[in-house]
């Protein structure tokens, strides 16, 4: 199940059964709560975004009910064209967001995170290699995983991961693809009105 949930995890083949441990719960404690950050962004970014994208519906809408006579058919179809297009996005987003909870999974990763950072404060106390106690950590462990009804993405694993490198282009990599994640389609919905009304203006 560990496996499963959080593959590649595994630390050095020569490591003890204790550093291996340590590492994976390291590992997913940090990936955990980058995606509990990553949903509380989402969250954010999600309902400025709609708001936004609805604004940009309705504001173009009465503004062409009020001065479309005025425009020549040209200019009166570019405004047609990015008011649907802005329609378009606030159903999008709408649909995204009542699809995906962030909060709610932002919460459960949370709670996860912090219930395997005190099972890995609590083994490095330990500062055992008696195999029994290590095997009833894997699996309290294991149960504190499974307890969880989400689990987090690769691109949360290659942020945690990268976290532990020395090297700044992994570091910066991953960072990229964690922003893109969060903010990528809603900045996409967000610039794609207006770009395209000032460009073809």
């Amino acid at each position: 199940m560990t496996a499963r949930r959080a593959p590649g995890l595994q630390a050095r083949p020569d490591a003890s059964p204790v550093d291996q441990l340590l590492h994976v719960m390291h590992t997913v404690k940090s990936a955990r709560f980058s995606a509990a950050e990553r949903f509380e962004r989402k969250h954010s970014i999600s309902v400025f975004a709609l708001s936004m994208v609805s604004l940009y519906f309705v504001g173009l809408s009465v503004w062409q009910a009020i001065y479309g006579a005025g425009l020549s058919e040209p200019a009166n179809r570019l405004v047609t064209l990015v008011s649907i297009m802005s329609s378009i996005c606030t159903l999008v987003l709408a649909l995204i967001d009542s699809m995906n909870d962030y909060k709610i999974k932002a919460h459960h990763m949370h709670g996860c995170a912090l219930s395997v950072n005190d099972l890995l404060q609590e083994l490095r106390m330990l500062q055992t290699n008696d195999l029994a106690v290590v095997q009833d950590f894997r699996r309290r462990y294991n149960e504190v995983v499974r307890s969880c009804p989400f689990n987090h993405a690769r691109v949360d694993y290659l942020l945690a991961r990268a976290e532990r490198s020395d090297r700044w282009e992994t570091k910066a990599w991953a960072r990229l693809r964690y922003l893109i994640d969060i903010y990528g389609l809603y900045g996409a919905c967000l610039l794609s009105p207006p770009l395209v009304l000032l460009l073809f203006a």
